[in-house]
């Protein structure tokens, strides 16, 4: 693990998962991430997030900002964690698991929704051109309602954690992030998301995941293309979401927010 310059005046500690909870033949023995003690509030966690971000590059470490469930301080502090290899990832079809998502929605007789397009569309085309993906991301970290809106991840203010990985993309793999997303899948399909839309990973709960991003739809039409690809991904956006409303408030949207029941 990259040695970690912690922030000044933060007290924290490394978690190595819990080996009942392993994938794999050989559970992972070494630590997959460093979490700050205590929750912070919103603006020093968007602070301290946004300062980590640039350095991302020297330091090897990537910053999220975690949030948990209840105060027992799971999936986090109690190791309740299930890291794969990235290569796990680089083997996903995003294109198949995109198809077996749509399905589960469009083409599910029980929810007999009403389908937004006559078949899969495919993944859509990529924003941009626009501005660096990293500082966006350090704006709107550092917005008052920027934060808010990346901090929708968290039950409440959220613990500062750093992971060692490549990119956003991957801290989902590495930090042993379990959801019903699945960690590979969602790896694979944010690395397309950081190429086509400029997409930063900032927030995960133990079932959900916000990202700023700096390339999005600038046309009704595109941000159809986009929300059936984010449906796609998220299959339970469906709940809370009709399709049109849901495709009309991603054009210009800077955060993009999903979660998993």
């Amino acid at each position: 693990m990259p040695a970690i310059q912690v922030p000044d005046g933060l007290q924290g500690c490394l978690i190595t998962p819990d080996p009942e909870r392993a994938r794999t033949d050989e559970p992972v023995t070494e630590p997959v991430l460093w979490i700050s003690d205590a929750l912070l509030d919103d603006q020093e966690a968007g602070r301290l997030w946004a300062d980590l971000l640039p350095r991302h590059r020297e330091t090897g470490l990537w910053p999220l900002l975690l949030g948990n469930e209840g105060d027992q301080g799971t999936p986090w502090h109690t190791g309740d964690l299930a890291p794969v290899p990235s290569s796990w990832a680089d083997e996903v079809d995003v294109d198949a698991s995109l198809v077996q998502g749509w399905k589960l929605v469009f083409e599910n007789d029980v929810l007999d929704l009403p389908s937004p397009f006559d078949a899969w569309p495919g993944r859509a085309p990529g924003g941009g051109p626009g501005p660096d993906p990293d500082r966006r991301a350090v704006e709107l970290a550092t917005s008052p309602s920027g934060i808010r809106d990346l901090l929708t991840a968290t039950a409440h203010s959220p613990f500062l954690g750093l992971v060692p990985a490549r990119d956003g993309a991957e801290a989902i793999i590495a930090s042993g992030w379990s959801s019903e997303a699945g960690a590979e899948h969602a790896t694979a399909i944010l690395r397309t998301w950081q190429e086509r839309f400029g997409v930063r990973l900032c927030s995960i709960g133990p079932d959900a995941l916000n990202v700023t991003v700096a390339w999005p739809p600038r046309t009704p039409e595109h941000a159809r293309h986009v929300a059936a690809e984010h449906y796609a991904f998220c299959p339970d956006l469906w709940q809370d979401n009709h399709f049109e409303e849901y495709a009309a408030q991603l054009v210009d949207a800077p955060v993009w927010c999903f979660w998993w029941d």
